[in-house]
């Protein structure tokens, strides 16, 4: 008999390391080659056509799996890059909003008397119907839309369809894209009305109408071997009595898929601990059972002192994996699942607030946690986002001290995200999809499945933290209750439901316009509390923070980002006024800055650049300029809650961290991987020990937001006038103890006016030092206490001499670097940027994860900045370039002695060159002054002060060296080749 049936909701989670147990037939790893087109362009032909040897697929392109259609098209360069200028809104968006064919072959693999082949797809969005050898394996013969949904997964037993004799099989799908908004100016709704799907797709206000609106094949697909008995929903439980002891449950779903009464044997191995459990089941024919390995038959699944899952600041996440096994009578393995964990617990309190306010707020291991994150809208636009991709993303989170990445609309459906998120210490508040709505899901229970397979997919992740029901709104009455329900059942209640992402102890969204730092400090007040009983209509400096679901920022992108994606053409000027607030086909528009931005105020955005920094002349200065925009006031957002936490916040997440599409909005680091401004405000407020100043009161406070104890720290106050004078009046330094997740005041700052070089702008730098004296943190600001805000002054600033050299513990093999940043000038070296380049191109090397960028250094200061990026574009050549606030930028230093250039004084007056035996020779006239020498990473290895007539220096290594000779402030530079 024929065992081509149909399994929904059937396959466990995998970790990172489990993907070698399957046999690919994605794509985008080479495991198999699709072809995709239009199903009206194969019109008439059915699927058990398609599905057989030979068939004729036509004008195809290579189909990209997992994906949607629109991105294979973009692959095949059928249309124009589409990130740029208006390139997508030129797209005939008809001509990809309906079904389309996707086929492929495989060879049958290997597999042994008595085993199974099951062909797995994890996604497809938003209706299929499958095909396999010329049958149809889903549904009924003339059923359509058997599959509904982009989040359940689908199994098909084919090992009686299988070809031998060395034949190919062929799959094919019919993919339906959803029945909404089938053009772009449609009055139709989208997102609740398709829904289970990901809302964005007909665009929303930081991402375009996606043609297709990312129907495809969005998941894995892939083949299994099994025998008659499968293991289902596999589930590692931990319960923590306390952190010295937790109690773990295996629990998993056996099936016996075969004819006959079944005996196996279930083994469960978990590691670290060496421990293993094993139990044997009796399983009816064509039935199945739900086993429990519990601590009331195996002691060892009770753990002394646990390996704890925490999240990033408070501790490391461990994880621990386990093995299940499902054996034959006869030995024979009949299934094996891999499952990765993390023993944790969370805790939900509602706290009162200073003014009688319920706050929402989290614990985990016991450890009360103060949220810091941000909000995703997608991975990327065209789900182009896949497998290491992930870690670029959620490394940067890590590296901006987040704990808390919230999944707007359940938009993720890669379950790498959560992998990474697990590795990383991040938490992810997780949304299911729905949003404000105006009409009822259109089909329920398609949605019902899909939240089902989503809760018994994810339930291992300790990273998820949250399950929430919708965005801004309540999930009808029927779903909110099936939701609360499901997290009940199926995650045993260890997660919090949350019917709604901003009221019932949460304090709203918004704003989503720049606000400077004191109007953060000052006021709360957001556009969407909708719970009056929790927040009313006026917040002031002791209540309304609370914990902050969604709060942003128009953000600026780097001037080298923004030439990728907006046309030369249409750089200068910006749109004026009007054209930014009523004019909808405009390049800047269709990238959001313009109308459709419009919750980002575009006009106040351009204002404020404006009126803090002064008019610019072009678009790099501008953008140059918004950057430190971007660093200020995004700052003074999370400080200003940093300020409040436990009086009245508990945690805060931006809108948004992660960006799907190139645009001028609510990001970090840019489509490109680029940090912008905003991206290092919210590093310096965000770390783990932080000082700050409340620039509203003067208050100088240490935040402690992680799980360690802070005792004996040093606060310190240093103070310099526009010139860089350090104005030691206001000098300060005061010892304090933080302990963990608490704030602590450590002194204010006032102006005492008759302070002498006292001048309108001045620079404030704070400095924490623990108690053996090693920098935690160190916080800088600018300021004009005549003018809020005006800044245009520095504009004045006269260009710094800025020495950089690359240290020597720097191991580009790596992808690490060292740099050391020198100010030898008498002025404020103001806003240093550094970037890096492939040297002798403009190749960018993104990401790069940075200690700091954009930072000031006084006469004299030296700051060192650790740097680390991908292995690969690190090797060869690499240029660090820097620009100073207003000046162009230069070449800094870089890893190749071709770059380096030689500087000498207007007649040479020594000789330099190399001897036997690894020395360098300085010789001629009376020498008096300094040596320095520079290996070919600009890294300074000797310096010397010397007198005499001639100088003997050993390097030993062969190689390109570097003297720099000092005498009366006249300097001349020389290469050298050691042999």
């Amino acid at each position: 008999m024929k065992r081509h049936f149909l399994l929904m909701m059937a396959f466990a989670v995998c970790g990172i390391g489990a993907m070698a147990q399957r046999i690919s037939l994605n794509s985008l790893d080479g495991g198999s080659q699709w072809q995709l087109n239009r199903q009206v362009d194969l019109l008439g032909i059915m699927g058990t056509e398609v599905s057989t040897l030979g068939f004729d697929m036509g004008d195809y392109v290579s189909g990209v799996v997992p994906g949607c259609t629109f991105a294979a098209y973009v692959a095949a360069e059928r249309v124009p890059n589409p990130e740029y200028g208006d390139n997508i809104y030129e797209v005939d968006e008809t001509w990809y909003n309906r079904p389309f064919w996707y086929r492929t072959e495989f060879d049958t693999p290997a597999h042994a008397d008595g085993q199974r082949v099951w062909l797995h797809f994890d996604g497809i969005n938003r209706f299929a119907d499958f095909y396999m050898n010329g049958e149809k394996i889903s549904g009924t013969p003339s059923s359509r839309k058997d599959v509904s949904g982009h989040m359940i997964r689908t199994r098909f037993d084919v090992t009686d369809l299988l070809t031998a004799d060395g034949k190919k099989n062929v799959v094919a799908v019919l993919v339906y894209d959803a029945d909404q908004k089938k053009t772009r100016t449609a009055s139709d709704l989208y997102g609740v009305a398709c829904s289970p799907s990901y809302l964005a797709g007909a665009g929303w206000d930081w991402m375009p109408y996606v043609p297709g609106r990312l129907a495809g094949i969005t998941g894995n697909v892939y083949l299994q071997r099994t025998r008659d008995v499968v293991i289902n929903h596999p589930w590692v439980r931990s319960d923590l009595v306390s952190n010295n002891e937790a109690e773990l449950t295996v629990r998993t779903q056996l099936m016996n898929v075969s004819d006959v009464v079944k005996t196996v044997k279930l083994t469960a191995e978990i590691a670290p601990g060496d421990i293993k459990v094993e139990k044997d089941i009796e399983i009816a024919a064509n039935d199945s059972v739900d086993v429990v390995l519990d601590k009331n038959e195996f002691q060892q699944l009770i753990i002394s002192n646990p390996n704890l899952w925490w999240p990033n600041g408070y501790g490391e996440p461990n994880m621990y994996s386990c093995k299940i096994t499902c054996c034959e009578i006869d030995g024979a393995v009949s299934d094996t699942k891999n499952v990765d964990f993390g023993i944790r617990k969370y805790q939900y309190l509602t706290e009162t607030n200073s003014a009688g306010y319920p706050v929402l707020t989290l614990y985990v291991n016991g450890v009360k946690v103060y949220i810091k994150g941000g909000n995703w809208g997608m991975s990327e636009y065209l789900l182009r986002c896949h497998g290491e991709e992930y870690e670029k993303k959620i490394r940067l989170h890590k590296d901006m001290n987040y704990n808390m990445i919230r999944l707007w609309t359940g938009c993720v459906t890669d379950e790498e995200f959560y992998d990474y998120c697990d590795r990383y210490g991040i938490m992810v508040w997780d949304d299911f999809w729905l949003y404000v709505s105006f009409s009822a899901v259109a089909q329920p229970e398609a949605f019902k499945a899909n939240a089902l397979d989503k809760v018994r997919r994810l339930r291992n992740h300790p990273s998820i933290a949250v399950w929430c029901g919708a965005n801004e709104t309540t999930p009808p009455d029927e779903l909110n209750t099936y939701l609360e329900d499901l997290v009940a059942k199926e995650d045993n209640g260890d997660r919090l439901y949350k019917p709604c992402s901003n009221n019932d102890g949460l304090s709203g969204s918004g704003w989503w316009t720049n606000q400077t730092p004191n109007r953060y400090f000052d006021s709360a007040s957001n556009a969407m509390a909708f719970d009056s009983t929790n927040y009313p209509g006026y917040f002031t400096q002791t209540s309304g923070y609370g914990l902050r679901t969604e709060i942003g920022l128009a953000t600026f992108p780097t001037y080298e980002s923004v030439k990728e994606f907006i046309p030369e053409t249409s750089h200068w000027p910006l749109p004026d006024d009007e054209t930014l607030q009523n004019v909808d086909y405009t390049v800047w528009n269709h990238h959001f800055f313009g109308k459709e931005g419009a919750n980002a105020g575009p006009v106040s955005y351009k204002n404020s650049v404006n009126e803090r920094y002064g008019e610019s002349s072009n678009l790099e200065e501008f953008c140059a300029k918004a950057q430190l925009i971007n660093i200020e006031d995004s700052k003074g957002m999370y400080e200003a809650w940093n300020d409040k936490m436990w009086n009245d916040a508990s945690g805060l997440l931006i809108w948004m961290s992660n960006p799907a599409y190139p645009a001028f909005v609510w990001q970090t680091y840019d489509y490109y991987y680029d940090a912008t401004g905003t991206y290092w405000g919210v590093k310096s407020a965000c770390e783990d020990y932080h000082i700050q100043w409340n620039s509203l009161t003067g208050s100088v406070k240490v935040i402690n937001s992680s799980g360690a104890d802070l005792n004996g720290a040093t606060a310190k106050l240093a103070v310099y006038n526009f010139n860089g004078v350090h104005l030691e009046a206001f000098d300060n330094q005061v010892q304090v103890d933080v302990p963990k997740t608490s704030v602590k005041e450590a002194f204010a700052i006032s102006w005492d006016l008759s302070t002498g070089n006292l001048t309108p702008i001045r620079f404030i730098k704070l400095t924490l030092v623990d108690s053996s004296g090693v920098k935690v943190s160190e916080n800088f600001y600018w300021t004009n206490v005549s003018s809020n805000y005006n800044y245009q002054q520095l504009n004045d600033l006269s260009e710094a001499e800025v020495d950089v050299c690359i240290k020597q513990d720097t191991r580009l093999i790596d992808g690490k670097m060292t740099l050391e940043a020198t100010s030898s000038s008498n002025t404020v070296a103001f806003a240093n940027r550094l970037r890096f380049v492939k040297s002798g191109t403009d190749e960018r090397i993104l990401p790069v994860i940075m200690s700091d960028n954009y930072f000031t250094l006084m006469p004299g200061e030296t700051k060192t900045i650790t740097v680390e990026a991908d292995v690969a574009m690190m090797s060869g050549d690499v240029d660090v370039l820097i620009k100073q606030y207003t000046f162009p930028e230069r070449l800094a230093v870089s890893t190749g002695a071709s770059a380096v250039k030689t500087v000498a004084a207007d007649k040479q007056k020594y000789d330099v060159y190399s001897a036997r035996n690894g020395q360098i020779t300085v010789y001629g006239g009376a020498l008096n002054g300094k040596i320095s020498v520079l290996n070919q990473l600009g890294c300074e290895i000797k310096n010397i002060d010397y007198a005499g007539a001639r100088c003997n220096i050993d390097v030993q290594t062969p190689g390109f060296y570097l003297v720099r000779i000092e005498t009366n402030g006249i300097y001349e530079t020389h290469k050298i080749v050691v042999k």
